[in-house]
């Protein structure tokens, strides 16, 4: 454990600060308390509007019962692979950075596109939260790890997959789908920039994930 965490500090203590915050919601909270955490630390319109640094942080860490068992079994595995693999490459700042940028990112690009009146419901208070964007950020963000032959049909996974499994409001995904094509993106553009300034500086040459 002491050997994961030093090789990984950034994905562990993510993972460990999301496990323990949901231990907490689920044994020691009230579910009314639980329930008024969600609500408060949702990244929706109003909350951004009132409280957007603790809604911004606080949401990557609470888990969304409403993501169901396998995606967010799926979201943390790809956080312990995805943002640890890319994190051993390009030290724990930078890819601390590419999850923050991923995880803010998406979800600015989801608040305005709620803002923007595409959907016939008012959701301004609902609820977005979880660590599925930070998830998408470091599958984007180590494209730049991957053979050149493998990077366009993995960006092309990871964007299909919210997209093929989203609910449509005629020609409009659902906000969350809009959220984590955005993470994938910023991730990859972010993920690219940090590998290219470790490896000018070190002049090394890419290793690939495998």
């Amino acid at each position: 454990m002491r050997d994961r965490f030093r090789r990984n500090p950034v994905a562990a203590g993510y993972l460990l600060a999301v496990a323990g915050l949901a231990l907490l919601m689920r044994f020691v909270f009230a579910d009314g308390m639980s329930a008024q955490v969600r609500a408060s630390l949702s990244t929706n319109p109003a909350n951004l509007a009132d409280h957007p640094v603790n809604a911004l942080l606080g949401s990557a860490f609470v888990l969304d019962p409403g993501d169901g068992v396998p995606l967010t079994l799926a979201a943390l595995v790809a956080v312990a692979l995805c943002l640890g693999g890319f994190e051993r490459e390009v030290g724990p700042w930078r890819a601390a950075a590419v999850a923050l940028a991923g995880h803010v990112g998406a979800t600015l690009v989801s608040a305005a596109v709620i803002g923007s009146g595409a959907y016939p419901l008012d959701l301004t208070r609902g609820t977005d939260l979880g660590v599925t964007y930070v998830a998408f950020a470091a599958a984007g963000a180590v494209t730049a790890l991957l053979p050149p032959v493998l990077r366009g049909p993995w960006l092309a996974a990871l964007v299909a997959y919210p997209l093929l499994t989203a609910g449509w409001f005629g020609a409009v995904p659902e906000f969350g789908a809009v959220g984590h094509v955005a993470a994938v993106f910023i991730g990859s553009g972010c993920g690219a920039f940090a590998v290219h300034r470790v490896y000018a500086a070190t002049g090394r040459c890419p290793r690939h994930l495998g």
